[in-house]
């Protein structure tokens, strides 16, 4: 009879006596400071919803029905009121956001890109392209006896930023553990559509408050829409492809 003899070795055998610690990097996961925005806008839209639902509804409606801009602004100026304040103040954070992960996407850059610096700079920017913009629509209604429809105008863009919010929230939240081409792309085209709705309505709504010709509402929608968006978005895509405005 032959007898089998088997050595056994301990499963902790011959391991090395230290242990090489690695850190875990997220590099996919955004930094802490975007959640901060993301969640600070979450917040404002909350307080929005708690102390203001009436006026929040019926600017959201203006986006989707027939113009009613007494309604809205009865007893109630939108441009000095808390409420416009925080629905302009949560869209341009979000804008930029958006702008600020879109470039990381494409040009891959964290250096210039990847900071809270560049995302203050296109805070700016998008303030300062808002504040132009109202100041010539107002500048506009004055010029032709048309604040009517100035205000008009004006209400339908706090509608669009409204509604814009609530979508950039869901999709930069995806963005900030996914940051890829895919979404990056979807963000700018929800950006198009919103400001397409927007020039669709307010040229409908224009035609039916100045009651004037096609061709001068299509010529204020250009000076005023057209041309100040075409600049700034050749401008992103001019920074996304060569890291310049110019």
């Amino acid at each position: 009879m032959h007898i089998l003899n088997v050595d056994f070795q301990l499963v902790t055998e011959n391991i090395a006596s230290n242990l090489d610690e690695k850190t875990r990097i997220l590099e996919n996961v955004a930094p802490s400071w975007n959640f901060v925005v993301i969640f600070s806008v979450i917040l404002g839209l909350v307080l929005v919803k708690q102390f203001a639902a009436g006026r929040m509804g019926l600017v959201l409606s203006m986006l989707y029905q027939n113009p009613d801009t007494e309604k809205v602004t009865r007893g109630w100026n939108p441009f000095t009121s808390m409420t416009s304040l925080l629905i302009t103040a949560s869209y341009i954070a979000l804008t930029a956001l958006l702008i600020q992960r879109a470039m990381l996407v494409f040009n891959g850059n964290t250096t210039l890109y990847g900071g809270s610096d560049f995302y203050l700079e296109a805070c700016i920017f998008t303030s300062a392209y808002i504040i132009v913009q109202y100041l010539l629509i107002n500048m506009a209604g004055w010029l032709f006896d048309t604040r009517p429809a100035s205000l008009h105008h004006s209400m339908t863009h706090l509608s669009m930023a409204m509604s814009m919010n609530f979508a950039l929230v869901l999709l930069l939240l995806i963005m900030s553990f996914y940051p890829t081409k895919f979404f990056a792309v979807i963000g700018l085209i929800i950006f198009l559509i919103f400001n397409t709705i927007r020039l669709i309505k307010t040229f409908v709504d224009l035609h039916f408050l100045i009651k004037g010709e096609t061709s001068k509402i299509f010529l204020y929608l250009c000076t005023l829409e057209i041309l100040p968006f075409s600049v700034a978005l050749t401008m992103v895509f001019r920074l996304i492809a060569t890291d310049s405005v110019l």
